[in-house]
């Protein structure tokens, strides 16, 4: 029966979360006529910028319920994997890269950063904390945002580069979800392994804003003739998923990898509650 009840708060949650962000993706439409990818590049950014706050606030908020009514890790990854099927409807990076405006995305991924931050914050504070991280000092819990351990989470991010770099083999947007979720789960298992007494609200953060500073960078060494570089396979392979991508995989990555790890961590003597 519990198991009924679990597997139905998150088959709701899921396509509830589908359709929020399924109702934004109309005001994403770009010149070319496809939806997205990016809300800076679409014809209508002001609207299209409104219509995604208002599906991420929705989402958010059937997030946190189902933080509390089973868990944040599962809640994370329910918005995570709702935000990544939609986003399959979208266009790929191709058009962008062809027209020379891949490093515009940057302002996308910053804005997706600052998303899945507050997502995170809100999971993990107004729904529930994840039970098995424990302070290493009782009764004094490393603060999740500012602390030097928090400032570990955030920068494990890095490790999802070359994971993505590996799995990002085409320009498919299956696989492109794939590859910024598997991602996501190497930089929750270093997170989580370098830092175990803090709550993982900076985790998916990171790896959203090493993959919008990593296309950004490499946006500017592009050759010259990007069409010839697109049909060559010479566009790096970090540069292939949109910011909803890494959006998405992180969300759904970053609870996996740090649930993996932590069936190899002991907590002695510390606390219960972090």
């Amino acid at each position: 029966m519990q198991a009924t009840r679990r597997w139905t708060i998150f088959i709701v949650a899921f396509v509830l979360t589908v359709l929020a962000y399924r109702s934004a993706w109309p005001w994403l439409r770009a010149a070319t006529g496809d939806l997205g990818p990016t809300i800076v590049q679409s014809m209508t950014p002001a609207v299209g910028l409104v219509a995604m706050l208002a599906a991420t606030a929705v989402s958010v908020v059937i997030a946190v319920t189902v933080a509390r009514l089973v868990s944040p890790l599962s809640a994370m990854a329910i918005l995570g994997a709702g935000l990544g099927w939609a986003g399959l409807d979208l266009a790929g990076m191709r058009d962008i890269v062809l027209a020379g405006s891949a490093g515009s995305v940057v302002a996308d991924g910053i804005g997706w950063s600052i998303a899945v931050l507050a997502a995170s914050w809100l999971i993990l504070v107004l729904g529930s904390p994840v039970e098995d991280v424990h302070p290493e000092v009782v009764g004094r819990p490393p603060d999740p945002l500012w602390s030097v351990e928090a400032l570990r989470m955030l920068v494990a991010g890095l490790a999802a580069l070359p994971v993505v770099w590996l799995f990002a083999a085409s320009h498919m947007r299956g696989q492109m979800l794939v590859a910024t979720a598997v991602g996501a789960m190497a930089a929750a298992m270093v997170g989580r392994l370098w830092s175990p007494h803090v709550q993982p609200i900076l985790l998916p953060v990171g790896v959203v804003l090493v993959g919008a500073l990593g296309t950004w960078v490499l946006a500017m060494f592009l050759p010259a003739d990007a069409a010839r570089a697109w049909a060559t396979g010479e566009v790096p392979h970090l540069m292939l998923p949109t910011p909803v991508d890494w959006a998405a995989g992180g969300l759904l990555g970053v609870p996996a990898g740090f649930r993996l790890v932590s069936s190899f961590i002991k907590h002695e003597g510390e606390s219960v509650a972090a």
